[in-house]
């Protein structure tokens, strides 16, 4: 699998990573091959076509699918279903999708630029929508969302690639998660100190989000490590005044949950009772993406699913189900439990 990054936000480098998957699919005839699941489960394809799947959610029988741009050609992006092996594009809704939560009979939409609250959900499209934050010269955009137990919608501040490395970015809200209220006012810092916080969950009976947080990519420099953080009120995890190329550096700082190899790239993250399932863009391997799972209280991370042929992003799940989504633009499905 050729190495090059990809960008997975608009105008920015999300995963600041890995591969497109073009070369291992040459000369492929029909849809790729399922990865295979540790627990022996039999892994089903939900639908295809939907490029640079970042999110999910669920609304009744509904699974609703966001994707993020394409680094190649114009395939349609955006807000999905997903039924009957098919994505079916929403009408109405924005052109990149970045995070999804659903709350209160509404779809919350991170578009980077705008959270945009849809309501009036028919089964084919919704009634009405309204923006409840844009994004502005203090926060330069929106990555994942998630509803904390407290009501507020909490999400992820993206990377203004001015200002990556040690340049300090002047931007009040830049390196943070932040928590707002549903309809976007009183807007709060949560934790500092992360350089591209991408989506997060709330495991049963957490009050601080988990958040993905994906390390510099750059080949002239050594490489840090990724990360999983748990994001509590006045936390502060150092980037960029300290960067982690080992476990135990920054020590002033507060500590992430784990820390994952080199190039892994943590994109989606989703919990059900004391385990983390979280997809590897770049995989616990080099170029062998994974879906791994992590203890909620931390420790090593173990493949769950293995064998895709191209890079994983959104992940999500539903009761006991988990999805995935690879830059093939499938999207597949699993029992956890």
């Amino acid at each position: 699998m050729l190495r090059r990054r990809i960008a997975v936000t608009a105008a920015l480098a999300v995963a600041g990573a890995l591969a497109a998957s073009a070369p291992a699919l040459a000369g492929q005839q029909g849809p790729p091959p399922l990865p295979t699941a540790a627990n022996g489960a039999t892994v089903e394809r939900v639908a295809s076509g939907v490029p640079t799947p970042t999110a999910f959610a669920f609304a009744g029988e509904t699974v609703f699918a966001g994707s993020g741009p394409v680094e190649e050609g114009n395939a349609p992006t955006g807000l999905f279903t997903l039924a009957n092996g098919q994505a079916t594009k929403v009408p109405g809704t924005p052109r990149f999708v970045f995070g999804l939560a659903w709350s209160n009979d509404r779809l919350y939409v991170s578009a980077g630029d705008r959270i945009i609250a849809y309501r009036g959900w028919n089964g084919t499209r919704f009634a009405g929508s309204r923006v409840v934050r844009r994004a502005n010269s203090q926060l330069k955009s929106f990555n994942g969302l998630a509803f904390g137990p407290d009501g507020r919608l909490y999400s992820g501040v993206g990377l203004d690639p001015r200002f990556d490395g040690s340049r300090r970015d002047p931007a009040r809200y830049a390196r943070t998660v932040v928590s707002m209220r549903p309809s976007g006012r009183g807007l709060r810092i949560v934790a500092r100190g992360l350089r591209q916080p991408f989506q997060m969950t709330f495991p049963e009976g957490a009050t601080s989000p988990y958040v993905t947080d994906l390390a510099q990519e750059t080949p002239r420099r050594r490489v840090p490590l990724d990360q999983i953080v748990v994001a509590r009120q006045g936390d502060s995890f150092g980037f960029p005044t300290c960067v982690r190329f080992e476990a135990d550096d920054c020590s002033a700082h507060d500590d992430p949950l784990v820390t994952l190899p080199r190039h892994s790239s943590p994109m989606g993250i989703a919990s059900l009772g004391e385990t983390l399932y979280v997809s590897l863009f770049g995989g616990l391997e080099p170029q062998k993406p994974a879906v791994v799972t992590i203890p909620v209280a931390g420790g090593e991370p173990t493949a769950f699913l293995t064998g895709f042929v191209a890079p994983v992003i959104g992940l999500a799940i539903n009761g006991n189900q988990l999805y995935v989504g690879d830059v093939t633009g499938s999207v597949y499905r699993v029992a956890v439990s």
